[in-house]
């Protein structure tokens, strides 16, 4: 019997030999479509931001779209805090003209993204992301924020400078204040929109600038200054001449029986005049200064003596017409009322009678010393000129007066201390450079005391010179609480902020 080619036991065997051919086909299906669709999904935009991610420095990582959005809105809806020096003020981003647009933000993040490799992801791979730190879009008017301070600032905070005020009834003044204001609107601005557009630096410390205290006006100076002559019940004649030694300014007053009169009245200068002595003597020595020299002008000045002013003359000058030559000095520095035409010793002879245009007023006389008479300007004015030789080169006579001359004569003028009139209106800090003067008419009293000097205080430096007048007998306490009351007035006006006591007070 003839067997048959096709048997059950060959179509196994044929069937076996394909089968891992289909499985290995299915298994290649299974992997592309799987494949397929990790592709798919791996092309799907991200839900969630990668680790890096960030806003002005907010960390976004791991937060999807909505997420970071509340998160950017909740750090720049923090307040904006200016601080104008002591004062805080807070103001809402949306006050300042903040307009922030989250959402194109994150647009802009998810546009910058870096791309991943598919491969890379598909063999497990993985890929760190780089950070990316992206700047916040909105929008700041600049304009709105110039307009609110403008509203606000002026009015609530800058404060203007004040000046010194008298204190009626007294020595003493206000202080005036500081003034206080925005240096730049504009940097102000621009700094406040630095710190909208920052989620940590919410602080803005405005840039304020001072302008010192202003200083009394010279004007209300002058009026105190006659307050006190008429608080103190003085119906006499008197005159305050003072001088700014920084500025130059003057103030001069006049008063007879508390009215106003025209200043420069000649009066007798009695030890007044020794100042020009010095000045003469000085001309004409010679650096060292001659001990014999040095020691008169001392006793002179500090101990106020007489007979050491007519040694000078006599010895320096000329023995017989020194006082003329003292004069003459006087005149060629500008001085027409200034004058000494005797030597101090009793007796001497008048050498000269001498007339001035205060000596020849009609409105005022009061019988000066026909020896020696000068005017509060002129005795000013030359311890204007001591200074500024001493302190500044402008040296006297083309410079035959040396500037440490100049200061010798400062020097000598400071050792007068007698703890009255100028200076009893000083407290230790003050200081003044002074020569004081009064002596008895024919009739025995009285009349006249004055005091002249540079007066030094840690406020500025300035010459004082009071000159005062009565008919009747000077009493000395009337006038030393005068002159103490006046001189008092004038350093606390220099030195508000650090104020003598009131003039017999403890």
């Amino acid at each position: 019997m003839k067997r048959s080619r096709y048997s059950p036991q060959r179509k196994k065997s044929t069937l076996l030999r394909w089968l891992p051919a289909v499985f290995g086909g299915l298994f290649l299906l299974f992997a592309i479509l799987i494949a397929v669709m990790d592709y798919i999904d791996f092309q799907k935009p991200q839900t969630v931001y990668p680790e890096g991610i960030s806003v002005e420095g907010i960390p976004l990582g791991g937060l999807d779209r909505a997420q970071s959005e509340a998160r950017l809105a909740e750090a720049f809806s923090v307040p904006v805090e200016l601080h104008y020096r002591q004062a805080r003020l807070q103001f809402s981003p949306d006050e300042l003209g903040f307009r922030p647009d989250y959402s194109a933000t994150l647009t802009q993040i998810e546009e910058n993204l870096p791309k991943k490799s598919w491969l890379k992801h598909l063999f497990g791979k993985t890929e760190i992301s780089s950070p990316l730190d992206t700047p916040l879009v909105a929008e700041v008017d600049i304009n709105q924020i110039k307009r609110l301070l403008e509203e606000i600032i002026p009015l609530r905070y800058d404060q203007p400078a004040t000046a010194t005020v008298p204190i009626l009834y007294s020595t003493n003044y206000t202080p005036g204040q500081a003034g206080f204001s925005l240096r730049s609107l504009t940097t102000a601005a621009e700094d406040i929109q630095a710190a909208l557009l920052s989620p940590d630096q919410r602080v803005v410390t405005l840039d304020v600038q001072e302008s010192p205290a202003l200083p009394l006006d010279r004007a209300n100076l002058g009026i105190f200054l006659k307050q006190t002559i008429q608080l103190e019940k003085f119906n006499g004649l008197i005159e305050v001449y003072q001088r700014d030694l920084t500025s130059g300014e003057i103030l001069h007053i006049a008063l007879r029986a508390n009215q106003e009169v025209s200043p420069d009245v000649a009066y007798s200068a009695a030890s007044t005049i020794k100042i020009p002595i010095m000045v003469s003597t000085m001309r004409r020595v010679e650096e060292p200064i001659p001990p014999q020299a040095d020691n008169w002008m001392f006793q002179m000045i500090a101990e106020s003596l007489n007979p050491p002013a007519d040694g000078l003359m006599k010895a320096y000058l000329d023995n017989n017409a020194g006082p003329l030559m003292v004069t003459a000095d006087l005149r060629e520095l500008g001085y027409q009322n200034t004058f000494l035409a005797g030597y101090f010793e009793p007796g001497s002879p008048l050498l000269e009678r001498i007339s001035t245009p205060a000596n020849q007023r009609r409105d005022i006389f009061i019988d000066p010393d026909f020896y020696n008479q000068t005017v509060p300007s002129e005795t000013g004015d030359l311890l204007w000129k001591i200074y500024r030789c001493a302190n500044h080169d402008e040296l006297m006579f083309n410079g035959q007066v040396t500037a440490s001359e100049c200061q010798q004569m400062l020097n000598y003028l400071l050792e007068n201390r007698i703890h009255a009139l100028i200076e009893a209106g000083l407290p230790p800090e003050g200081r003044t450079a002074h020569k004081h003067g009064w002596t008895n008419d024919l009739d025995g009293l009285i009349h006249t005391i004055s005091d002249s000097g540079v007066v030094y205080t840690p406020g500025g430096d300035y010459v004082l010179v009071i000159f005062a007048y009565t008919e009747e007998q000077f009493l000395y306490n009337t006038a030393n609480q005068l002159f103490a009351k006046l001189s008092q007035s004038i350093y606390n006006a220099y030195n508000p902020e650090n104020q003598a006591a009131w003039y017999g007070e403890n």
